[in-house]
């Protein structure tokens, strides 16, 4: 038993060695920087706080993470460090964008399945013989479970993003005008207890570990897997766009998790379910793009005043006012302009009523009252500019 404990603790520590541990910290910064740098541009303050891009998801991070710990260490999946150092590269490559879309777990992990199927090909001296030979040797079945299995988790997070915390924008539209749209993304860092070759461990069981590679004693790695995804919704809610990608998302990981399953009797379906994640992702875009080359959503309306976004621990944020709400009047007066919207809210300083109209075409109402030091303009975002809107925080 103690040679577990110890295999534990030297597992923890195994992070720090590994490069996209430090990658993510560095990546999730340079996001969020360039994210505020824009929104300052666009509305004349920060809407989210530094590192949002990564927040909301821990919960759902940490129990991926522990069934895919479940499903490395009971099924005897094998990482060794050249297949750690691969991943680490090809993440980094596809992260390098900034865009979080190549850092789906159909690009990161389908990526590297087939440059492992072109190890056996690649002239010698470029690496050491001996890591071409565990890079060969590596289980092909593991790195397509553990792509299912983080494409699933990335479906549901998806599924359940709340529009709240979707990141707003102004950009012009086809016609020149200014439009709004709604940027999807998020960065997770999946943590992952996997086994490593050469440790102090011994098999307990004939069938552990499932996928063997090196020497017969095992050890444990704690694996900072990336996950991320980015969708851009203009022609929809964003709530209903993350769902819809999401609900997707997840149908795919299933059939690729079934494939990946059957491949333990016949390997090539590995490869099927990696083909599967692939071309199934593609195929996501693309009906996300027909859906999203209509009308914008977030445009004027003359019924009244389009909610674009609200900042986080606002008025409007405390009110429920969400993304995609019609104002139809403020202290009961109508608006139907950005600047009908503040002159009503000033016909009553100490107090705001708003009557909006919702997702399901019904009105209901909201107020609130104002206290000082707070957001003066409750911190709603539009898609038209307006000379009151450049405000400090």
């Amino acid at each position: 038993m103690d040679a577990w404990w110890n295999e534990i603790w030297n597992g923890l520590a195994r992070l720090f060695i590994q490069p996209l541990f430090y990658w993510s910290v560095i990546l999730l910064f340079m996001l969020s920087i360039r994210r505020i740098k824009k929104e300052r541009r666009s509305f004349g303050t920060r809407v989210f706080d530094i590192f949002a891009e990564g927040r909301s998801t821990w919960r759902v991070s940490v129990v991926g993470g522990f069934f895919l710990s479940l499903l490395a260490i009971g099924g005897g999946i094998v990482f060794t460090y050249p297949f750690l150092l691969l991943l680490s590269v090809v993440t980094v490559i596809l992260s390098l964008t900034l865009k979080l879309t190549w850092l789906s777990a159909a690009y990161t992990f389908g990526l590297t399945y087939l440059l492992l199927l072109m190890a056996p090909y690649i002239p010698e001296g470029i690496l050491p013989d001996a890591w071409l030979v565990v890079l060969e040797n590596t289980p092909l079945t593991g790195v397509a479970l553990t792509m299912s299995v983080l494409l699933m988790i990335e479906g549901v997070i998806l599924a359940k993003t709340s529009s709240r915390r979707t990141f707003p924008e102004r950009v012009k539209g086809n016609r020149g005008k200014m439009v709004g749209q709604h940027r999807v993304k998020k960065l997770v860092l999946i943590p992952m207890v996997g086994l490593l070759p050469g440790g102090m461990i011994e098999s307990f069981a004939p069938w552990w570990p499932l996928f063997s590679i090196g020497e017969h004693s095992y050890g444990f790695i704690l694996v900072p897997l990336l996950l991320g995804w980015e969708w851009v919704a203009r022609a929809q809610t964003p709530k209903l766009v993350a769902i819809k990608v999401g609900r997707q998302t997840t149908a795919i990981a299933i059939l690729s998790f079934g494939l990946s399953v059957a491949s333990l009797y016949v390997s090539i379906l590995s490869l099927a379910a990696v083909a599967v994640s692939l071309l199934g992702r593609e195929m996501i875009y693309a009906v996300h793009r027909i859906r999203e080359n209509r009308q914008p959503f977030f445009t004027a309306d003359h019924r009244g005043v389009r909610i674009l976004g609200t900042i986080p621990g606002s008025p409007a944020d405390e009110m429920d006012l969400l993304p995609g709400e019609l104002i139809l009047k403020v202290n009961a007066i109508p608006v139907t302009s950005v600047e009908e919207f503040y002159e009503a809210l000033q016909t009553n300083g100490a107090f705001s009523k708003i009557e909006v109209r919702d997702f399901r075409g019904e009105n209901r109402f909201t107020q609130r009252a104002m206290y000082e030091g707070e957001h003066h303009e409750l911190g709603i975002l539009f898609v038209q500019e307006a000379v009151r809107e450049q405000i400090a925080e």
